[in-house]
């Protein structure tokens, strides 16, 4: 039967078709390359710990965070001045990278005062920095630089089970999985380093003031598909022909 639906009509359709399989194939896929929970009885082996962390029940910090993503069991307690180093290698093609973890700043951590100096959580990727924010957990009189987007603060000035010196000194709570600061990192090297430290001229000892993480994953995204360059040749062929077709006599 001869098909009898108009030239114009057909290619239109056929671009349409083309245009939202090439967006479909384009979009990155996420693949996770690294996750740990903490509750295993030793450390990943792409972690360093570094001299002074440990693996910690999380006490007061457990069910904080969003259904299927909180802190639980244990996790990595590590003291201000002391890097816990993440190594990862052989990681697929990519061109995006992205990190996530619970972060708990536990007892006396300073801020951004002048007395003390301040307490700042320094992320760095390759050596470089992706995140230095000050945290706070005495209040009034210290301030916090990290301002926390939508639905990163789990808690905030509570006590959750570590205690540290002084009555005013208690503990918070961040999904900094959800700060997009944290997604689509450009990045497409084999391999990667994160560092992870609380730095600053005020840093105290494990008994004054600490830190943690829980649920550290990483993740990339995938170069898109060699196909979605053909499709969007033949997509554009088309939407040429289409033009060319409903152009007047």
């Amino acid at each position: 039967m001869q098909n009898t639906t108009p030239k114009a009509t057909r290619l239109a359709s056929l671009s349409l078709l083309l245009t939202s399989l090439l967006f479909a194939n384009a979009s990155p896929a996420q693949t996770v390359v690294f996750s740990s929970n903490f509750d295993g009885a030793s450390l990943p082996s792409q972690i360093n710990p570094g001299s002074d962390a440990a693996l910690t029940g999380v006490q007061g910090f457990a069910g904080l965070g969003p259904v299927g993503y909180q802190f639980g069991g244990s996790f990595l307690r590590s003291a201000t001045g002391n890097t816990v180093t993440l190594t990862l290698q052989g990681l697929p093609n990519h061109t995006e990278l992205n990190l996530g973890f619970l972060f708990a700043a536990i007892d006396s951590l300073d801020g951004s005062g002048s007395f003390p100096s301040g307490d700042y959580l320094h992320i760095t990727l390759d050596g470089q920095t992706l995140f230095r924010e000050s945290f706070a957990n005495a209040d009034p009189n210290q301030v916090q630089s990290y301002v926390p987007p939508p639905g990163v603060e789990l808690a905030r000035h509570q006590d959750l089970g570590f205690g540290g010196p002084g009555g005013f000194y208690t503990d918070s709570a961040y999904n900094l999985a959800a700060d997009p600061r944290f997604m689509h990192i450009a990045h497409s090297a084999s391999t990667a380093t994160f560092s992870f430290l609380i730095e600053g001229q005020g840093i105290q000892p494990l008994s004054d003031e600490s830190w943690a993480m829980d649920n550290l994953i990483v993740s990339v995204n995938a170069v898109p598909e060699p196909a979605s360059a053909g499709l969007l040749a033949l997509g554009l062929l088309c939407l040429t022909r289409l033009r060319k077709t409903r152009q007047p006599a």
